[in-house]
């Protein structure tokens, strides 16, 4: 019969097997940790910023929840925020809980309720393609009158002057 050392911890295996076990295992959780953070810090999107702007300044005082019979349509608004319409006339701006994978490009999204009510700290939001829903951290009415007048401006400022002929000035 054999004596084992301390050192054979695994009867049978090779050192060499272990010392190798020993030096990539902590590579394989270098590398797991290091893709958990696939959201690095980027500068702010001009356009995302003042749209953000735009709607926190009509937004009114946050709510706890809201009513959600079904979302006739969304808009993200970067990775951690997104105006939800339950009709035409009612917006609702969801601050999430941290960066939402695929919030700013995902065509399919859904939002969690409990009895027809979609609750801050309690349901998420859920893109399509992200296995990890976002939570809701808090619920802002929008008021979408102004929403529209402020997107018909901005319509309207893009569209060019017909009166002036293109390439001349007045003068």
């Amino acid at each position: 019969m054999r004596a084992t050392s301390n050192r054979d911890i695994v009867p049978g295996i090779p050192s060499a097997v272990r010392l190798l076990a020993y030096l990539i295992a902590p590579a394989i959780v270098a590398l797991a940790c290091s893709s958990c953070s696939t959201f690095k810090q980027q500068p702010p999107d001009p356009a995302v910023a003042q749209r953000l702007a735009e709607v926190t300044a009509i937004a009114g005082p946050t709510v706890n929840s809201f009513r959600f019979w079904r979302m006739s349509s969304f808009e993200p608004i970067g990775l951690s925020h997104m105006m939800v319409f339950t009709t035409p006339r009612d917006a609702w701006l969801l601050q999430l809980d941290g960066p939402c994978r695929g919030l700013d490009f995902g065509p399919f999204m859904g939002v969690t309720s409990h009895m027809h009510m979609v609750s801050a700290g309690i349901d998420t939001v859920r893109v399509r393609d992200n296995p990890i829903p976002c939570r809701i951290m808090e619920i802002r009415p929008v008021d979408t009158a102004r929403l529209r007048h402020i997107d018909n401006e901005k319509q309207m400022q893009d569209q060019p002057d017909l009166d002036q002929p293109a390439g001349k000035s007045g003068g």
